[in-house]
């Protein structure tokens, strides 16, 4: 945060909420309104919205038609992350309503995403619980899979997906992908994900997608292409993947195993998937580091200051 000016004058809708040192600087600077926290955050917003001049949410809050209908004097609204499915952008260039976001989180989501392969691989989860269990020894733990040399098929190379294939590198992985843009990267392009998924051993799922309630992009034709030695990573949203498809496959056989960090539902998670050995969850957490929330609070916090100071956004996207 290399800009300190405040500006008292300044109303604030938050609209999404944020972490504890992110909320404390936004309040030493601006006047905030929490309005996601009130129990009828569009109720409360009504009452204030005619002052309020920026508006700060997160991937998963983000600012819609209604909330601008509101704001009739909305200048800028930050997002703390990148995911713009649940931001209305025709909506918000109709208006001229500038929108940041905090593109310092590939790093985290990549080593993530190569986290979940290999406590697929080697059943990192699944031998933890092992051994607590007292196990070893009477018994052993099925054989786990060779990262290492295995065919890996991307679904999305833009910033986060191309991170993911850089890691992959060194370990020796033939990288194939399908993404809407040719790149130019040194790996083979598939016209479609069900080809690409016939010709992998572990799928990685890297794509921005459509609002929630869209149709799935990934379902049951994917998981029986990968087979019952495929392995399924999703780092991207939940709402991507036919979610009773995959643990269905999973359940069956049909499908290896799958590392996942993002659900339909979530925070709930399918209570099947609870019971399965051949699955590895985590909540949510590709970008949960120390550093990265640091860095993409600051963002949110010097995209504001730069905007009412006159210099503009730092990071805009619409």
């Amino acid at each position: 945060m290399t800009d300190a000016t405040r500006f008292p004058d300044v109303e604030l809708a938050l609209i999404g909420g944020q972490q504890p040192f992110v909320l404390d600087e936004l309040k030493r600077r601006f006047t905030i309104h929490s309005i996601y926290a009130e129990p009828d955050p569009f109720a409360a917003l009504a009452k204030i919205g005619h002052r309020i001049r920026g508006a700060v949410g997160h991937g998963m809050a983000g600012l819609t038609r209604r909330h601008l209908e509101l704001m009739p004097k909305l200048e800028i609204c930050a997002l703390n992350g990148v995911g713009l499915e649940t931001s209305d952008l025709a909506a918000i260039r109709e208006r001229g309503v500038v929108l940041t976001t905090t593109p310092v989180l590939f790093d985290d989501v990549a080593d993530l995403a190569i986290a979940l392969a290999l406590a697929c691989c080697r059943q990192i989860a699944r031998a933890d619980r092992f051994v607590r269990a007292g196990r070893w020894g009477p018994e052993r733990l099925p054989l786990g899979r060779k990262l290492t040399g295995m065919r890996a098929g991307l679904i999305g190379l833009g910033r986060i997906g191309i991170e993911v294939a850089r890691r992959l590198e060194g370990f020796k992985a033939k990288i194939a992908y399908v993404d809407p843009v040719r790149r130019d990267v040194p790996y083979q392009a598939y016209p479609d994900a069900l080809t690409l998924a016939r010709e992998s051993d572990i799928l990685f799922l890297c794509a921005a997608g459509g609002p929630k309630g869209s149709p799935p992009m990934i379902g049951r034709e994917i998981f029986d292409a990968l087979g019952p030695r495929g392995l399924f990573v999703n780092i991207a949203r939940g709402w991507l993947v036919d979610e009773p498809a995959l643990v269905d496959a999973l359940a069956q056989g049909r499908l290896g195993a799958a590392g996942l960090d993002v659900f339909f539902g979530e925070p709930k998670v399918p209570t099947k998937l609870l019971e399965l050995d051949n699955v590895v969850l985590t909540p949510h957490i590709a970008s949960s580091t120390e550093e990265t929330m640091r860095a993409m609070g600051a963002c949110v916090i010097d995209n504001l200051a730069s905007w009412f100071s006159g210099r503009g956004a730092l990071t805009p996207v619409a």
